[in-house]
């Protein structure tokens, strides 16, 4: 992601000033707001992305979200016969993801240490801030991810939508997010 914004600035000659990730997108712009603080704390770097947008992101915490626990013995049976097993989308849009023995063992590899190592630089003091955005009503990525991360993100603002689901309910809280997206990024830039 860093390269991406350095290649917009540089080449391009826009200024990245924002960057919002979604859910598992949501792990590539906290690693790349950590590498930007890293930037600014120990190079002494001046940034100009200062502003992460963390909507419904997950934090790996274990004891409340276990990606290996909703496959059952059906499908671990059906992977040892055929090498895979299928399983439905669960937003109800019909679409079926094909589960290897490789995409099993990747989840297992995410330990809960990755979060934490990521979040080093974001729990010091720096001008890069994090919003997280997420929905009460979430069945994928629970709440308490985000009060996680408002835990230990040090500039961190934190809104919880109490009626939205993971992916907010499609277009119905847009409205909300925008202001609170809009707001945020206007209290980094102290713009108004």
């Amino acid at each position: 992601l860093l390269t991406v914004i350095d290649f917009v600035t540089n080449s391009i000659g826009c200024q990245v000033r924002c960057v919002i990730g979604h859910s598992k997108g949501s792990a590539s712009i906290l690693n790349c707001a950590s590498n930007v603080a890293r930037q600014e704390l120990e190079d002494g770097k001046d940034v100009t992305c200062k502003c992460f947008v963390n909507l419904a992101g997950r934090y790996r915490v274990p004891e409340i979200h276990d990606p290996l626990s909703k496959f059952g013995e059906e499908q671990r049976a059906e992977m040892m016969k055929k090498g895979f097993f299928e399983i439905t989308s669960a937003w109800g849009d019909g679409r079926i993801f094909k589960v290897t023995k490789e995409d099993l063992d990747a989840y297992k590899l995410q330990s809960v240490a990755d979060t934490p190592k990521v979040l080093v630089h974001l729990r010091k003091d720096s001008s890069v801030r994090v919003l997280t955005i997420h929905g009460h009503q979430d069945e994928v990525v629970s709440v308490q991810n985000a009060f996680r991360f408002d835990e230990e993100i040090a500039n961190h603002s934190l809104h919880v939508i109490k009626q939205a689901n993971h992916n907010f309910n499609g277009t119905k809280y847009l409205d909300e997010m925008v202001e609170q997206i809009v707001t945020f990024y206007n209290s980094v830039y102290n713009e108004t």
